[in-house]
């Protein structure tokens, strides 16, 4: 089987599965209007607008490991979804991000049923009430965990996982956030080592092994999980980086330039503020880390990226880390064609436009 069609049917079960469990949820928090019904309807537009390729791997695990995706597969990754949406919300809180995924972020969309205080108060209370969403997305889905079916031995594994992964997760977000604020340069090793956290283990090792242990796969087997995910979850940050400067909003649904706008500290930054000199550096410094920054500036530090050679730097990074995946790929005992759906996976995270 392909990765388009393997996904695609994963997506549509996942769908559904979110779909019901939030449906599930609609009697506890009915008599708490408006804003019960509301948030569960919003987190459910918000999720479904995903690409769903985590809460797919959970289940892509199970049966790499002989078991078949069942419901318990197919829960898991209806909790991995709700996590990533509630990461999502509190990430554009703190970027700053007006919007998500083709539409307004969360916060954005609350600030815009704000009672009519105006101004800063708008924004206060949308950002409020987006952290709140942010975090009933996160305690719904490890609801969604604590009640998989099958043998306890093998959900708990799942179960202690999430929590584990999650809370670094929360660690990698913290040396993002410091990484902003530091004056000297990141080298590559530490950039590489937020996005091991912030991004690589949830995204794609996590849901691997939580599969791999719901089908009772040999626990042998787990460090070479954990070294693909972690390999294919870096190729896949430094990608995002890549749209992040250079994608289109039509299809990436964010913005162009943010990450330039926060001053985060990726690859592509690490880069410009290494090698630019005289009046480009001059310029660059008063762009990078400002709010205001204007589509001029941000065609100019993309112009930038392309004429230092910064752009391909970080491509070359992502050609050797996907090449390592390649043969992490290869090296795995599991059937033919759930190495090709990996396979498939990785290519489609090096060419992907959103």
């Amino acid at each position: 089987m392909t990765f388009d069609r393997y996904f695609g049917q994963a997506k549509k079960r996942l769908r559904d599965d979110v779909t019901a469990f939030l449906a599930s949820k609609r009697g506890d928090v009915s008599r708490l209007r408006p804003w019960g019904p509301d948030v569960l309807q919003r987190l459910r537009t918000f999720t479904l607008k995903g690409k769903m390729i985590r809460g797919g791997l959970v289940a892509l695990g199970c049966e790499m490991a002989g078991g078949r995706a069942g419901a318990a597969a197919v829960r898991a990754g209806t909790a991995l979804e709700l996590i990533q949406s509630g990461l999502l919300i509190h990430d554009d809180i703190m970027d700053r991000d007006p919007r998500r995924r083709g539409g307004p972020s969360i916060h954005e969309q609350y600030a815009r049923l704000a009672p009519a205080s105006g101004g800063s108060g708008d924004a206060h209370f949308g950002t409020s009430m987006a952290i709140c969403a942010g975090e009933i997305a996160i305690f719904l889905a490890f609801e969604a965990m604590a009640g998989l079916s099958g043998p306890s031995k093998r959900t708990a594994v799942a179960q202690r996982l999430f929590a584990s992964e999650f809370g670094l997760v929360g660690l990698g977000q913290m040396l993002d956030i410091e990484a902003g604020t530091a004056r000297e340069l990141l080298p590559e090793r530490r950039v590489l080592e937020i996005y091991r956290y912030k991004t690589a283990r949830y995204s794609f090792y996590l849901p691997l092994a939580a599969g791999w242990e719901l089908g009772g796969g040999r626990s042998s087997v787990r460090p070479a999980l954990e070294r693909l995910g972690e390999d294919l979850g870096l190729v896949f940050q430094i990608k995002d980086d890549e749209l992040g400067l250079f994608g289109s909003p039509g299809k990436t649904g964010k913005p162009v330039g943010s990450d330039i706008r926060e001053g985060k500290r990726t690859l592509l930054a690490a880069g410009l503020l290494g090698r630019a000199t005289g009046t480009d550096a001059e310029r660059l410094g008063g762009i990078f880390g400002h709010v205001g920054a204007t589509e001029a500036d941000i065609r100019f530090t993309r112009d930038l990226a392309e004429r230092l050679g910064v752009r391909e730097e970080a491509r070359q990074v992502m050609a050797r880390l996907g090449r390592r995946a390649g043969k992490e790929i290869g090296a795995l005992p599991v059937r033919k064609g759930h190495r090709e759906i990996l396979q498939g996976l990785l290519e489609y995270i090096v060419s992907r436009t959103s």
